[in-house]
Formats: structure tokens, C-alpha cells, sequence
């Protein structure tokens, strides 16, 4: 995957390509909403390529162009539009530099907004978004450690003004997670065409001195070139193209593709917290991962040990989704539920109300407290 970006003379196309309708500068590049004419909703054409980059994200152009049936500038050009607009973008991150926290905060109704703005500013909080129900706020938190989550949690997080209570649960198993989410534009031959050759995983292999460096180089964009990257972490060019086949191969490094939802008709979001005994939670992960609606699968902590998002069409798919969860799963017990009344932020990005990304915080992990000294 990294390699045939690497290897390919077209994958700076649309760097050098202006968005087809720019017309202002936003934050991080990105147009403010009244200048994005164009991003009313997506066209069928721009999903395809979103598809296509969930596929490979590094692939080249005219290899993206071929199973699209477009030339490489083409394709490159309508990236540059949808990215420059806010209507796509791709990030990059890495699951085992951190311990993820699903945090749900009750607020005070005058302090939300607030609390919102504070809160998204964090570098650590990589996704908010405001729901129904008691817990007005969700949040996904990277933290060091346990400790390190706990110390955001109460030093920081408790102590702002119009916080009630703060829920933590820690993720102890991802079965299924957003950057694997596909919407199905793309027809097999379109599919095989951008699938590299079955390989077997590669082992992870130990942290290196340099690879939480590249992580965050690719996060604002993940289909940076190499000597850009190499340039931002001191790494030399052969061994940023290594580290990136070695750690998209074996996991470690997770690419994605993420739009604006609702203008490609994803209108809803529900969140479940439900209860289902730990010999049946792999059951559940492996059947969910054929659920094309399901966004988020996770094992965690507390008395409701699953968390699932899923991405509907409408508020009445709701209701189907929980029958056809109860159907399949007796034993299952559905204990909160939630729609995401806006999202704002996702991955880092910041999002306008329509979905669209606005800008960009830059990825950190909490930190681990350091102990005092006692004299």
C-alpha cells in the first residue's frame, strides 16, 4: 500500500492542484462554509473515490484513476476539490500508543456550548459530539495509560465549570472501527483492482525512535509524500517508505478516508451502550463486521460492556437496527441509546454542522501524572 504511492511519479498530482472552485482560505486550508458553493452534497463520482481511498489510501492516482475508469488528473483534481471544501479528508493514527477512554459527560443545559468549545481544543479528545439522553457530550480520549485517562478525567475534564458527572469506560477490545467502514460505491472488479496481492500480516514489531514522529507528520494528511515526511522527522526517505510498509502491513499505523456524512445521505448517528455476557462478545464483533451500517464495535469497561455507533439513513432505521440486534443476540441487553445531535469533531477534524471539516488539531496522547516528591 505505502509502496506504490511511494514508488509512483503521479501521487504529488494534486498538491500542486488548486481546488476547482477555491476561492478563500480557511483554518488549515480549508474553505469557510459561505465559500464552499459546491459542497451541498456529494456526487456519486466523489464517493466512488472516497471508496476507493478506503481501500488504498496511498495508492497512486493512476492506479485510482484506472478503477475508476478516469484519467490520474482527473482523480487528482477532484481530491483536491473534495479535500479543499471539507467534504473529505484522511488522517492517519496509531492504536498502540494509547489507551482509548469513551467518556460521557452530564453538564449543566447553560454550559454546553461552553464546554463543547473547551473541550474540542484538547489534543488528546479526538472525537466529541453532542447527544440526547442524560450524557449531553461523548467523547473518545487517547490517554497514556489507565492513570494517565483517569487524571484527565478528573483533573481536567470534572473540574470545568457546569460539569455534573463524568463516565469513563476504557476500551479493552476494537472489533470493528470507523476506518474500516466502507459504503459500498465500488463494484468487486473496482475493489480487486485497488486490493494489493493477499499477504500475510506482519508481526508488529518494537517502537522505534521515530515512528510516533511519522505518525503524527501523516495525521493532518495521510497521503503526504515521502520526502515531505521525511523532511518533518528527520528520517531518511528509504526508511520513512520501510516503516510505513512495515507498519500499515502489520496494523500498527491505521489509515483513513473520513466525508462529510450527511452529504452522502448518512443523516444519523446512533450510539448503543449494551449489555452481552464476555463468552458471546466475539459472536457479536464478528457478526457486526458484516453489518454495513455499523461504524464502531468496542469491548468496554463498566456494566454495559459494548459500545456500537452505526451510520443510518434515517431515524426509523433505528428501531430496525435494535430489532435485528435482539434478534440476533437473546441475551443481549440494550441499556442506553443515543443520537448524535451534532458532531464536532471527528479524528482531529473539526466539523461545521453540515459535516464538513473546518479545521484541524493536531494529535496528542494525555499524559501519565507525574508523581510528587514527598520530601
Amino acid at each position: 500500500m505505502a509502496e506504490d504511492m511511494a514508488k509512483s511519479l503521479d501521487n504529488a498530482i494534486s498538491d500542486q492542484l488548486p481546488p476547482d472552485s477555491a476561492t478563500g482560505g480557511g483554518r488549515a486550508g480549508i474553505e469557510p462554509a459561505e465559500a464552499r458553493g459546491i459542497a451541498a452534497g456529494f456526487g456519486e463520482q466523489d464517493l466512488d473515490l472516497v471508496n476507493a481511498l478506503q481501500i488504498n489510501p496511498r495508492a497512486s492516482w493512476t492506479r485510482i484513476g484506472a478503477s475508476l475508469g478516469v484519467d490520474a488528473t482527473t482523480v487528482a483534481r477532484r481530491w483536491a476539490r473534495l479535500r479543499g471544501t471539507g467534504l473529505a479528508w484522511m488522517t492517519a493514527y496509531a492504536p498502540e500508543f494509547a489507551v482509548i477512554g469513551y467518556v460521557r459527560m452530564h453538564c449543566r443545559a447553560d454550559a454546553v456550548a461552553m464546554l463543547s468549545d473547551r473541550i474540542c481544543a484538547y489534543e488528546c479528545v479526538f472525537s466529541v459530539e453532542r447527544t440526547s439522553g442524560r450524557y449531553q457530550l461523548n467523547l473518545s480520549v487517547a490517554a497514556e495509560d489507565a492513570c494517565a485517562l483517569d487524571d484527565f478525567a478528573v483533573r481536567a475534564l470534572a473540574a470545568l465549570p457546569g460539569v455534573l458527572d463524568v463516565r469513563v469506560a476504557v476500551g479493552l477490545r476494537i472489533y470493528i472501527e470507523g476506518g474500516h467502514w466502507r459504503p459500498g460505491a465500488l463494484d468487486p472488479v473496482q475493489r480487486t483492482l485497488l486490493t494489493d496481492a493477499q499477504r500475510h500480516p506482519r508481526a508488529p514489531s518494537r517502537v522505534r525512535a521515530g515512528d510516533i514522529e511519522l505518525m503524527l507528520a501523516l495525521a493532518p494528511d495521510a497521503r503526504r509524500g515521502i520526502a515531505e515526511l521525511a523532511a518533518d522527522t528527520g528520517l531518511s526517505e528509504t526508511t520513512v517508505r520501510r516503516r510505513l510498509a512495515d507498519m500499515t502491513g502489520s496494523g500498527r499505523l491505521q489509515i483513513r478516508c473520513d466525508f462529510a456524512q450527511q452529504s452522502a445521505g448518512w443523516t444519523v448517528n446512533t450510539n448503543l451502550w449494551v449489555r452481552l455476557p464476555a463468552g458471546e462478545l466475539d459472536a457479536l464483533g464478528a457478526e457486526l463486521a458484516h453489518w454495513p451500517e455499523i461504524r464502531l464495535c468496542a469491548a468496554a469497561t463498566g456494566a454495559s460492556n459494548v459500545l456500537v455507533i452505526a451510520w443510518l439513513r434515517s431515524q426509523h432505521e433505528c428501531i430496525l437496527l435494535e430489532n435485528r440486534l435482539l434478534q440476533s443476540f437473546p441475551n443481549l441487553d440494550i441499556t442506553e441509546r443515543q443520537l448524535t445531535l451534532r458532531a464536532l469533531k471527528r479524528m482531529g477534524r473539526l466539523l461545521a454542522p453540515d459535516g464538513a471539516a473546518t479545521g484541524h488539531i493536531p494529535f496528542a496522547v494525555w499524559p501519565a501524572p507525574v508523581a510528587s516528591r514527598v520530601n
